[in-house]
């Protein structure tokens, strides 16, 4: 991992002029409290001044009005570049595009710092791989152990660093017989009444043995940490960083174009009718040629030596999200990671008449996209209900989806040749609102000159959708309840009732429980609706349909905008991250404001985190709560929500944890507890 400057430089050192005296240097010193001071001639930095070589010249000065000796050995280097070691200089200092200084490090402390970033990265990659390390020395006191070694172990750092660690663990190996060299593996042992299992190794240094390390597990996570042990030894660096935040299909494939490796999460469906073992060793060009899948995007990463993202379809008509990273070592090509996620979607199309259908029903060309349980769950109640004559209540948010799933039981039911009739009982004026459902005969009010059907009469032998019943008015709900109990209407001015043959579809976001108790909404007409409910779960309950529907909506923006955009990995992450409090339609909204709006052609993490959190804005985030819940599942939805908003605006967990005031592998950790 490499790092630039302005990672480690620090705050500027006061300055002197070239021309001070050894008099006016040691009082800026003493002033500044400070060892270090830059030397400027004209404006223009020509050297430094440290605290040591001002005392040696104090030593030998016969005045300290003399002028002070300075030191030219400065290297100056971007702020934004990358850190680099020059062996004939002291002290590095940082500059802006203006060349101006804006930082300065001494070489040893740059080496102590980025020795400090690195032991820092590598110990949360530990972490992440939920295993215990804990080395010593030579005398088998404690000098290292990592954040899970703690958690394993049931005691901090703070209380095992220095104490003797043979005395405190009870193992079937001569710790004795380590330090002359041996190794042994799946040792098991007791540690606090832990039951670990784990190997124990010398530590080398300059080939003397210094200490010893021991890795270890609990004995109940041995088999989970043993295969993630085996994953870390396999991959390189780059991949294991991939890993630990990824719980995708991991494939790595050699520039030659052979698979070698495939961990994570097998996609079988994309594969079929191959198996895991069967690819290793394939090549994905020959794989390419008998038509398994399209487009080979390993092939477009060999050839732009760059990260690639794109959709990639089977044979089998399962689709992934790709990535190809290409790994390089020495300006060579060593290989290439392709992280695959699964976006297939199931889908569910209105069932329509071949012929254009009654002008009364509106032409329903929407889908159902989903790849949850939940909706997959609710699309098997919906086609048992479509083929009753029952009235049916769908309930769920705003933006949820309620009238595609009221589309959908009218399509799939026998009256689908029929009428299909949709009315917002929120958007029409009360007075218009009995006219529109019920029709009027000529002369009913003022400007009635002709007799007028009304919706329950256009919806004749088809099926009529009110949404947001909740708010028809009360006087109203009395004449909506004569149509579902006897069937007829009366024409607003009119006293002859009209028989209808309509089935009655309802919808709304609010609860009508509630309203009952509150005598705004009549409880007679309540369980009249109330016959076959339907919930709808809001998009932040069934994430896995985030993915699908967003690809859905690109697809269909591509072909309506005539763009070619992709969406990034990283971009659909984000999406996936976001509560979507206006669930499905705030997501078709984000989505074609990334279309429209965007300039690239891929659709960038960046990009999908200024549409959804607005990170320009200087106002801070609110978090909502939208129930009553338990105060500890409150709290660990607050928890999750701000951990994924710095994610997304820092990237990396190290910068992500400094913003959130915890470690890094407390965020690694619980961002795998999330996306579980």
């Amino acid at each position: 991992m490499r790092w630039r400057w302005q990672e480690i430089l620090l705050p500027l050192p006061p300055g002197v002029s070239s021309e001070a005296t050894v008099q006016d240097a040691i009082s800026l010193l003493s002033r500044e409290e400070s060892h270090t001071a830059f030397v400027y001639e004209q404006g223009e930095l020509v050297g430094y001044l440290a605290l040591n070589d001002l005392m040696k010249q104090v030593q030998g000065a016969g005045s300290l009005n003399q002028p002070v000796r300075y030191e030219k050995d400065l290297l100056l280097v971007r702020e934004n570049g990358w850190v680099e070691f020059c062996h004939n200089c002291s002290i590095v200092a940082g500059v802006n595009e203006q060349r101006e200084p804006v930082g300065y490090i001494t070489m040893e402390d740059a080496k102590n710092q980025l020795a400090h970033l690195q032991l820092e990265s590598l110990n949360h990659s530990l972490n992440s791989a939920e295993i215990g390390i804990i080395t010593t020395n030579q005398q088998f006191e404690v000098n290292f152990m990592n954040e899970t070694a703690g958690q394993i172990l049931g005691l901090p750092r703070s209380i095992l660093a220095g104490r003797n660690y043979r005395k405190m663990m009870a193992a079937e190996v001569e710790m004795a017989n380590i330090l002359a060299g041996e190794k042994k593996f799946g040792v098991d042992s007791t540690f606090n009444f832990k039951k670990i299992t784990g190997h124990f190794s010398p530590v080398y240094h300059e080939g003397q043995i210094e200490g010893i390390v021991h890795v270890f597990y609990l004995q109940e996570h041995l088999e989970k940490a043993v295969s993630r042990l085996e994953f870390v030894r396999e991959l390189t660096e780059e991949l294991q960083t991939i890993y630990a935040a990824s719980n995708e299909q991991i494939m790595v494939v050699q520039p030659s174009g052979e698979i070698t490796n495939i961990t994570g999460s097998f996609l079988k469906n994309f594969w079929k009718p191959y198996k895991k073992e069967d690819l290793i060793g394939q090549s994905v060009f020959e794989l390419e040629a008998d038509g398994l899948f399209e487009p080979n995007i390993f092939a477009q990463c060999l050839k732009e030596q760059q990260r690639i993202s794109m959709t990639q379809s089977s044979r089998g008509e399962a689709k992934v999200l790709s990535t190809a990273v290409p790994i390089m070592k020495k300006d060579r090509l060593e290989k290439v990671i392709v992280l695959s996620r699964d976006v297939s979607i199931e889908e569910m199309s209105e069932r329509r008449n071949a012929e254009g259908g009654n002008p009364l029903t509106p032409d329903l060309t929407k889908k159902l996209v989903y790849r949850s349980r939940e909706m997959a769950e609710l699309v098997k109640q919906l086609k048992e209900v479509a083929e009753t004559e029952s009235t049916v209540l769908i309930t769920g948010e705003s933006g949820a989806g309620k009238e595609v799933i009221a589309s959908h039981i009218h399509a799939y039911s026998r009256r689908s040749d029929a009428p299909f009739v949709t009315i917002n009982c929120g958007a029409i004026p009360e007075n218009l609102l009995e006219s529109e459902l019920f029709g009027h005969e000529k002369g009913a009010f003022t400007s009635a000159i002709e007799r007028k059907k009304g919706l329950f009469e256009a919806a004749d032998g088809g099926t009529i959708f009110l949404d947001e019943i909740s708010e028809i008015p009360l006087h109203m709900q009395v004449k909506l309840l004569r149509v579902l109990q006897e069937r007829e209407i009366v024409r607003v001015g009119g006293l002859a009732p009209i028989k209808v043959n309509v089935r009655v579809l309802a919808a709304t976001n609010r609860s009508l429980r509630k309203m009952v108790a509150a005598q705004t909404f009549r409880e007679d007409l309540f369980y009249r609706l109330h016959v076959v409910p339907l919930q709808i779960p809001p998009l932040r309950k069934r994430k896995e349909d985030i993915a699908p529907l967003a690809l859905s909506f690109l697809e269909k923006l591509n072909e309506t905008y005539k763009r070619e955009k992709k969406l990034s990995r990283e971009g659909l992450q984000l999406l996936e991250s976001y509560q979507w409090p206006g669930n499905i339609r705030e997501l078709q909204n984000v989505m074609e404001r990334l279309v429209v709006i965007g300039k690239q052609e891929v659709i960038s993490g960046d990009d999908v985190f200024r549409a959804v959190w607005d990170s320009e804005s200087d106002e801070k985030a609110h978090l909502t709560v939208r129930g009553i819940m338990p105060l500890k599942e409150a709290v660990q939805e607050v928890e999750d929500q701000l951990i994924r908003l710095a994610l997304g605006k820092y990237k990396t967990a190290i910068k992500a944890s400094a913003a959130l005031g915890v470690s890094a592998s407390t965020v690694s950790r619980r961002m795998k507890k999330v996306s579980k």
